[in-house]
């Protein structure tokens, strides 16, 4: 008796797997082909959304996926072949990049600024991605970088940047995002005070060191943006490690169309330790510096009146590298094209006649017209 039992549960408990392996590729299959998402997006499913999203990663975690279906239909989340995570890229276009950087450069030349290109790579290399996973990130960078390079535009290409520091590729990136970590973005900074010390600018060396500046680790406090699309279950969680300088600073910070206003050192006006008390699928650690993403940001520093003064036209890519340069900067404008209603960056670029104009951009952005093409 107690052997069929035992059998008996045996059978269940391989219907049961079964079943969930057969509700779940139906499911795919049928929300897969949904043109406005996954039954609106497991995102959108109220209270028990965090929940949802979570057992469903972990489920295409036990199924051994390496591609997991997000929780919309654009956001589809894939292993690499060494565990890290991405969201493949589809789509070849860059043109509206090469157009945007252009037309900046253009603007520069009106107003007697400097311009300079910085391209961010994505993570991922074409050996790393999983049989038959496309993706375009790698060849589109390479092309905006080959066409602007072409046109006489002074360009900052990260990825041979990092290529050449001797540090291990991955070191430079988080496993449950697509952005570069604050080692990446320093190197970054560096680079960019360096080019402007080249073209006459002021620089405090001793500012770009990076053992001027007390790292602070946390852990298990980072959800990245695939981690929001899958599940923790599914890539995992990340470490932040945040960076504060050791220096004295002194700045304002004003987002006028958020009624922002802040006054006082790097950690008072840049640093929000709530995004790095626990992961959340509302808000992450990356933006432990600034918050958010908002149409414009204008920082006073009011330690180096002598420092050059910069405007960054930039994505999120572009966070911590920004409030490393205001550390250089006189005044410092970040803009991003996405928030700002009527694109007027060119009329506001003239009026703060600045002595750089910066473009910086991951991958991600390169072929939309919206973020990167100044009106």
């Amino acid at each position: 008796m107690k052997e069929t039992w035992k059998n008996k549960g045996i059978t269940i408990f391989f219907l049961f797997v079964i079943a969930v392996f057969t509700l779940v590729n139906l499911y795919e299959f049928l929300t897969k082909a949904e043109e406005n998402g996954r039954l609106k997006g497991l995102g959108e499913l109220g209270s028990i959304n965090e929940a949802a999203i979570t057992v469903w990663g972990g489920l295409q975690r036990f199924m051994g996926k390496e591609l997991a279906f997000g929780s919309t239909v654009y956001e589809d989340v894939t292993r690499l072949n060494n565990g890290y995570f991405i969201m493949a890229d589809h789509s070849p276009d860059y043109d509206a990049a090469v157009r945007g950087a252009l037309g900046a450069q253009a603007l520069a030349d009106e107003i007697g600024a400097e311009f300079l290109y910085v391209q961010v790579p994505g993570k991922q290399r074409g050996e790393d991605l999983p049989e038959g996973v496309v993706c375009y990130s790698e060849s589109k960078q390479e092309a905006v970088t080959e066409a602007l390079l072409a046109e006489g535009v002074t360009v900052l290409d990260m990825g041979e940047v990092l290529r050449q520091s001797g540090e291990e590729w991955f070191s430079y990136f988080y496993h449950t995002d697509h952005h570069w970590n604050n080692d990446a973005a320093f190197l970054a900074y560096q680079n960019i005070c360096a080019y402007m010390s080249e073209n006459g600018s002021e620089i405090a060396e001793d500012l770009t060191d990076g053992q001027q500046y007390q790292r602070v680790l946390y852990e298990d406090v980072f959800l990245g943006t695939h981690g929001r699309m899958a599940g923790p279950w599914y890539t995992g969680l990340d470490d932040y490690e945040l960076w504060l300088p050791e220096f004295p600073t002194s700045f304002s910070l004003e987002v006028a169309s958020q009624g922002i206003h802040l006054e006082g050192d790097f950690e008072e006006c840049f640093v929000h330790y709530e995004n790095l008390a626990c992961y959340s699928y509302d808000y992450y650690a990356y933006y432990a510096y600034l918050k958010e993403d908002y149409d414009c940001f204008e920082i006073v520093n009011h330690l180096r009146p002598e420092g050059p003064s910069a405007v960054i036209v930039r994505d999120s890519s572009a966070v911590p590298v920004s409030v490393f340069l205001a550390t250089q900067c006189s005044e410092l404008d970040i803009l991003d094209l996405r928030y700002m209603e009527e694109n007027n960056a060119m009329d506001y670029i003239r009026e703060k006649n600045p002595d750089y104009i910066i473009y910086l951009f991951g991958t991600g952005y390169l072929g939309a017209e919206n973020a990167i093409v100044m009106q």
